[in-house]
């Protein structure tokens, strides 16, 4: 009776291992155990201790030593050949009959079975919660957990790895920047070192790694991901992470910026991100991305910081406020600026100050072309915009307008619409 109790328990037990096998096929999730030499090789290994006698929750088990092709992640048999010694325990188990503890290897928060593994299995087959287990903890600064396959194993590895580099896990131990592709870590060095030069060639000194990268995390990516959070993309697009969105984000917004800056088609900066990343999921994204104005009022906000931070103009002129309304159109006043500071030095025979060449363009060029717009009423023709915006129009086609009122064009040149991209 005992053993035919103990093979049915087999057969059903195999049975379930058959099944959640052709489920786990059809839906592309893992359901293996995790080899434990594998994971053990993924991790920078600290050392290990023995622990001693424990009582462990059986669902924590999650991997086997050199068993981890015999049961599946519920620890269900997938061979045949494992039913004889299975079949053994079980019946030992009807009999009352004390088993020796298992061994186990203990990673962060999971067990890798030593010895026991049919122990194991019976033991979960019959619904038992928990297992006395000898446990070896090894010592690594990942942390395991009983959801995890190997892919995540690595992804953690290089998540740990990249905060280490960075030092961000000891400057911002709370932070999260976990991405879903570990191969896009180096974009965020890459990230991290160009604020880096631009700090740098900021203040005319190599800033500290460890300062820029406190001061990218601080000034560059919380802010975005603040953003991102505040608009819903991480609900709307939840299998990324908000490292990844900013990530995206970040490298669209200076795709679109650039487009903005070389008056170029816009969905040339939608095509090099899809070249980028996964095209799926950047597709999703953009779709999102196409419906929302935040984007280009980000743009919009972060040129005109770094107008006013270059040009200095509300220092030189306080209250000066030179608000455009569209990306893109403080480039334009830079390079005005800068004709502005070469013809000034042309003809002073040597060379002119920026900051000099930034107020003599503000009160001899800016002030006066401004006070002619409002003088003469031409706001009523650009419905909407600034008079920043109606100035950089009227210098694009200044030439335009000449010809025309010269007679030497037989068109108009284009619409103030259509010049500003509307």
């Amino acid at each position: 009776m005992l053993e035919r109790n103990a093979y049915e328990d087999f057969n059903r037990a195999y049975r379930r291992g058959f099944w959640r096998k052709l489920v786990a096929w059809i839906s592309g999730e893992s359901n293996e155990l995790l080899p434990y030499e594998e994971v053990r090789r993924q991790l920078p290994f600290q050392g290990q201790r023995d622990i001693g006698l424990q009582t462990i929750p059986i669902d924590k088990i999650v991997g086997s030593v050199g068993r981890y092709r015999d049961f599946d992640r519920a620890y269900l048999p997938t061979q045949r050949e494992t039913a004889e010694r299975w079949i053994n325990i079980s019946k030992a188990r009807y009999r009352d009959v004390s088993l020796p503890p298992v061994e186990l290897y203990k990673i962060g928060d999971v067990y890798f079975v030593k010895d026991g593994n049919h122990r194991v299995s019976v033991a979960r087959e019959r619904s038992q919660a928990f297992i006395d287990a000898v446990v070896t903890e090894i010592d690594v600064s990942i942390p395991l957990t009983p959801d995890m396959d190997l892919d995540d194993v690595i992804q953690k590895r290089d998540y740990a790895q990249f905060m280490k580099e960075t030092g961000l896990n000891k400057l911002r131990p709370g932070s999260n920047l976990e991405l879903s592709d570990p191969g896009n870590y180096q974009r965020l060095h890459e990230h991290i070192n160009g604020h880096r030069w631009f700090i740098s060639k900021e203040r005319g000194y190599e800033l500290p790694y460890s300062e820029a990268v406190t001061s990218w995390h601080d000034q560059v990516y919380q802010p975005l991901v603040a953003m991102i959070e505040a608009q819903s993309l991480t609900t709307a697009l939840d299998n990324l992470t908000p490292a990844d969105l900013y990530l995206w984000v970040s490298e669209f917004q200076w795709l679109r910026r650039e487009a903005y800056q070389a008056d170029t088609d816009l969905a040339a900066a939608e095509q090099k991100l899809l070249a980028i990343y996964n095209e799926k999921a950047t597709r999703r994204l953009l779709q999102t991305l196409r419906r929302s104005t935040w984007i280009d009022q980000m743009i919009l906000a972060q040129e005109r910081a770094d107008f006013y931070a270059r040009t200095q103009i509300q220092t030189l002129r306080p209250g000066a406020a030179i608000e455009a309304s569209l990306p893109g159109k403080y480039e334009k006043l830079l390079q005005h600026i800068n004709v502005h500071r070469y013809y000034l030095g042309l003809e002073r025979q040597s060379d002119v100050a920026y900051e000099e060449a930034v107020a003599s363009w503000y009160d001899n060029v800016y002030l006066p072309a401004i006070q002619m717009i409002l003088d003469q009423d031409m706001l009523k023709e650009f419905p909407g915009r600034t008079p920043v915006d109606v100035y950089i129009w009227t210098l694009d086609h200044g030439q335009a307008l000449e010809d025309v009122l010269a007679g030497e064009e037989t068109t108009p040149p284009a619409s103030p619409e259509q010049g500003m991209g509307i």
